[in-house]
């Protein structure tokens, strides 16, 4: 159970970190004043985008060296045990490494072998960030052999600041996500030669907007509309709003098979 004492600077490392007035000053502050909460020698916050890749250019290393991040980010991200968390979770979740894995497994690995135990941190915990379905950070923390594993205290300092955390990245995040999703409908648009008008009606689409209330946004008519679609459907070759919106998602111009069924199909 946390002390008095830990809740009032608890209290004050939140102040500090919603007074932050942008994505790059809480990012960094975040790294820097989480240390006075839970004492550690390396680590990061790894941004993904809208794809759930990793941002490397807003992303924040602590005690890293170059050479560590780029072996980590091309070799070992995919080896990294949060992986499993972030497999499994279904909201943001602190995890402590030793248990995900049985510790004895665990120093057999090669993310252990080759890369923890090189860089004299064997010890590791964080949070897997979520939210609205997607995840959106890696926040980890790691601990050379010298200082010990994390304590169930610092775990549950983690716990007390998940939602916070979360909160606060998620809205610094949404501009940046709003202008690559705007970037994603613009090259999808140019791919399959959609029309403005097209565009806009996609647009509104992954709003989750109902053919009624996009003609109602447009202010056209509802048979307009089912022709705007239609048209959708038939450029990008798919049958249904789900295929048109996870073909945007995908990022990339894949075609569908000619002949190919599905087995649901709405209705325009």
């Amino acid at each position: 159970m946390l002390k008095e004492s830990e809740w009032l600077t608890i209290n004050n490392v939140l102040l500090e970190l919603y007074a932050q007035e942008n994505l790059e000053q809480l990012t960094n502050k975040l790294m820097r004043i989480i240390r006075i909460l839970i004492p550690y020698t390396k680590g990061f916050l790894l941004l993904l985008d809208a794809e759930e890749h990793v941002d490397r250019e807003n992303s924040v290393f602590f005690g890293m060296s170059d050479e560590e991040i780029r072996r980590y980010l091309h070799t070992f991200y995919e080896k990294d045990y949060m992986r499993y968390v972030s497999d499994m979770a279904q909201e943001t979740t602190v995890y402590r490494d030793t248990d995900i894995i049985n510790n004895n497994i665990r120093q057999k690995t090669e993310f252990y072998q080759s890369f923890l135990k090189q860089a004299d941190i064997p010890y590791g915990c964080g949070l897997m960030i979520q939210h609205g379905g997607k995840k959106i950070a890696a926040f980890s923390l790691f601990r050379k052999a010298q200082l010990g594993n994390f304590t169930q205290q610092n775990i549950e300092v983690l716990s007390v600041l998940r939602k916070h955390i979360e909160n606060m990245l998620s809205r610094a995040m949404a501009p940046a996500r709003a202008q690559d999703f705007e970037i994603q409908v613009a090259s999808f648009a140019e791919a399959y030669h959609l029309t403005k008008r097209e565009r806009e009606v996609l647009t509104l689409m992954t709003k989750g907007l109902s053919n009624q209330e996009i003609c109602q946004t447009l202010v056209v008519s509802l048979s307009t509309i089912k022709k705007h679609i239609y048209n959708l459907f038939s450029k990008t070759k798919v049958n249904s709003r789900t295929q048109l919106l996870h073909l945007l998602m995908q990022g990339r111009c894949t075609k569908v098979e000619d002949g190919a069924t599905f087995a649901a199909k709405e209705a325009i």
